[in-house]
This record gives structure tokens, C-alpha cells and sequence, in this order.
């Protein structure tokens, strides 16, 4: 599996890990956030600036694919790529690997929906947003 060019690198923390001594199975969701919110600061659009132009982003739907496990204080790095752009919603294509042995550690994606932040009614993709999922 070839990486997506977009990461980040994060050491797992001990508070991540579950009795078994792996990672909690939901950190990875809040791993995909990381490497979102980091991808969006990439393409100079940062959640901020979105919530300036009156755009929030909800997370509507999330899948996790688990592959191998990973364990205190292991460098994880974070993949992430605009995999789908639709008129109001995009999703975001994640993938983790081991940094030292390049395991795929888990796959996933999480779609969002963009919307007014007053009224909670959709609106359409930002422009960079859209640009950067090559649509």
C-alpha cells in the first residue's frame, strides 16, 4: 500500500493505551482528527479561517480498519488525503503506519458535511477544500 503524501508524526502516550497495552481502539479516530485538522493547515485552510468565512464542518460518518496493534510510546505516522468531494460533504482517507517498521497499523476515513454554523443547514464545499481533493 503506497502512503498518501500528506503526514504527521505522533508518539502514542500511555493514557492511549487500553489494560491489554495497546492502543485504545478509539484513539485512532482521534488520531484521524489530528492528521485532519494538520492536513488542513497544510493547504493553508485552517479550521479557524473556516469558521471565519462562516463554514463549520461536522463529522457525520467514521470507519476504522484495524491491522496490527501499537503500544506505549511508539511513533505512529498519520496519513491523510482528500479521498471524495461531493457538493457539501467531502471524506478524508486515513491511513497509519508504524514509524520504525512501516506496519499498516489501521486504514480509514471519516466523511464531513459542511454547513452554516448558525442555522446547521448545508452549504457547499469550500473552494480550497475542493481544490486540494483535485475536483
Amino acid at each position: 500500500m503506497e502512503p498518501y503524501p500528506f503526514h504527521t508524526k505522533v508518539r502514542v502516550r500511555y493514557d492511549e493505551t487500553d489494560f491489554q497495552g495497546h492502543v485504545y481502539f478509539a484513539q485512532y479516530l482521534k488520531f484521524f482528527d489530528i492528521v485532519a485538522i494538520e492536513y488542513m493547515r497544510s493547504i493553508d485552510y485552517s479550521y479557524a479561517q473556516m469558521m471565519e468565512e462562516g463554514v463549520d464542518m461536522l463529522y457525520v460518518d467514521a470507519h476504522v480498519i484495524y491491522q496490527s496493534p501499537s503500544h506505549f510510546d511508539e511513533f505512529l505516522q498519520l496519513h491523510c488525503q482528500i479521498g471524495k468531494v461531493g457538493n457539501t460533504s467531502i471524506r478524508f482517507d486515513f491511513q497509519i503506519f508504524g514509524d520504525e517498521d512501516e506496519r499498516l497499523v489501521a486504514t480509514g476515513e471519516i466523511t464531513v458535511v459542511f454547513t452554516d454554523p448558525e442555522t446547521w443547514q448545508k452549504v457547499p464545499v469550500p473552494d480550497r477544500m475542493r481544490q486540494a481533493g483535485g475536483s
